[in-house]
């Protein structure tokens, strides 16, 4: 073995020593291990990474299951999203609520909240400046209008979900 200089992988020192059964390779395929490296003929991990493949297995199906119960989490707003209804009078002065199903919205921020209201005979829909959060106090210039929110919350996969309520109006003048 003379003319191996510097490193070579363990499957081949293994093969050239006369060991190139299955059998005994696979368990000492460690350098294979996330984290960890053969370096001089000795196994070296980062700390806090065990050689052992069980334990490393184990720790990977940890990460995992506690990452799929956060995307489960998410999901479950983005769903309850899509039950987003608006409670309340459409009356100036009166208070309009964002309301979804299992109240997922009191979870939400402010900013997760757009308010919008279309003038009668308007094709688009205008943010309303100012407005955030669960609640929103209708305004004289409310009045005739159709006033709906949208909420958005951000996905794992770092885009976001929108839905938007039923619009609600047109807004009537306090009586």
């Amino acid at each position: 073995m003379g003319c191996l200089s510097g490193f070579a992988p363990l499957p081949l020192l293994l093969a050239l020593a006369g060991a190139a059964t299955p059998a005994l390779m696979l368990p000492l395929q460690a350098q294979d291990l996330v984290g960890c490296q053969l370096v001089d003929g000795q196994l070296s991990c980062v700390p806090g990474v065990s050689a052992d493949p069980q334990a490393q297995i184990s720790a990977l199906r940890q990460q995992i299951s506690a990452d799929l119960a956060q995307e489960s989490a998410v999901q479950q707003q983005i769903d309850g999203l899509q039950q987003l209804v608006l409670q309340g009078e459409a009356v100036q002065g009166q208070v309009l609520q964002a309301a979804a199903v299992a109240d997922l919205l009191a979870a939400l921020p402010p900013q997760a909240f757009h308010w919008y209201r279309r003038t009668p005979g308007a094709s688009q829909w205008l943010l309303i400046s100012g407005a955030s959060g669960p609640t929103y106090v209708l305004q004289p210039q409310d009045v005739s209008s159709e006033v709906m929110v949208v909420v958005t919350v951000s996905t794992p996969e770092g885009g976001a979900n929108r839905q938007a309520s039923t619009p609600l109006g047109p807004v009537r003048p306090t009586p």
